[in-house]
């Protein structure tokens, strides 16, 4: 997949979801709209789908559960792109929403699952939660 040109930072998805500066939200808007539609591209990087959702949920105190919905409408838009298949995202914002696993081992436990690959970490106890394939070094 040839990558899109333009690259998605947080704080235009955070001013998008949060409506907390007027002129940011109706610029981060059109933005958005012409992604939902197709008319231009921009990817959106696993670093800022993560770093959103800590914004959200430990800086604004949003509840998972209100995080995921939003933020899987977002993925549905034709021209946001992603290195990793979109669904890899999708499963672990479903996850997300019920677990208490941080987004990061989540991420991780879902892409090992779809890759069929193992996940090298010390951390038994979130991964063993996830179900994942795991080993320490």
């Amino acid at each position: 997949m040839k990558l899109p040109k333009k690259i998605i930072d947080a704080n235009v998805i955070l001013r998008f979801f949060l409506e907390d500066d007027e002129e940011k939200f109706q610029r981060a808007r059109e933005f958005f709209r012409k992604l939902e539609f197709g008319e231009d591209d921009a990817l959106l990087s696993e670093i800022v789908f993560a770093e959103v959702i800590w914004v959200l949920q430990k800086v604004y105190s949003i509840p998972r559960k209100e995080i995921s919905p939003i933020f899987l409408k977002l993925l549905n838009y034709h021209g946001l792109k992603t290195v990793f298949s979109k669904e890899i995202f999708s499963e672990s914002l479903k996850l997300y929403a019920v677990h208490t696993a941080d987004i990061q081992d989540i991420f991780l436990a879902v892409l090992a699952r779809v890759k069929g690959s193992k996940i090298i970490s010390f951390d038994k106890a979130d991964f063993k939660k996830l179900k994942a394939d795991f080993t320490e070094p």
